[in-house]
């Protein structure tokens, strides 16, 4: 895995360290804020898919923009974005090392379950599978 270890992913960390917003401006396209980016992802997760796409932009960036979406998320309007997030970057990302920062994440909100919920493991180590299973289980019927 790519992480910048000096970074942190908990949910205080999204919220107050913005430098994971696209830059808008480089594509250009009008600057958005983190609500504006996060509230437009949500309505047209195909239309910003590029934003977290791990082939054009760097693990971390693409981890905190998932955590953002995802805690803003609502079920079940954003399905859609939820899967897309859980079957695209969170599976591309799953080993010990994202399970590590999802950490401070649990018990996982519905939504990051939803999301979460999304994910192949059917090919990831058992032990791997054995944690994510009881990070899971620790969370049901948490709402959010």
């Amino acid at each position: 895995m790519d992480f910048t270890m000096d970074n942190t992913f908990t949910p205080l960390s999204i919220k107050t360290d913005l430098s994971w917003v696209p830059d808008t401006l480089s594509i250009g396209e009008p600057f958005v804020t983190a609500q504006t980016y996060v509230e437009t992802y949500l309505a047209d997760p195909k239309k910003w898919h590029w934003s977290t796409d791990l082939l054009n932009e760097p693990q971390d960036l693409v981890l905190k923009r998932v955590l953002a979406i995802i805690s803003q998320a609502r079920l079940p309007d954003h399905a859609l974005a939820l899967g897309q997030l859980g079957a695209g970057p969170l599976e591309n990302m799953m080993s010990k090392e994202l399970l590590d920062h999802l950490q401070s994440w649990v018990p996982f909100s519905a939504t990051m379950s939803y999301a979460l919920g999304m994910v192949r493991m059917t090919f990831e180590d058992t032990k791997l599978q054995q944690r994510f299973e009881i990070m899971m289980q620790r969370s049901d019927g948490v709402p959010g």
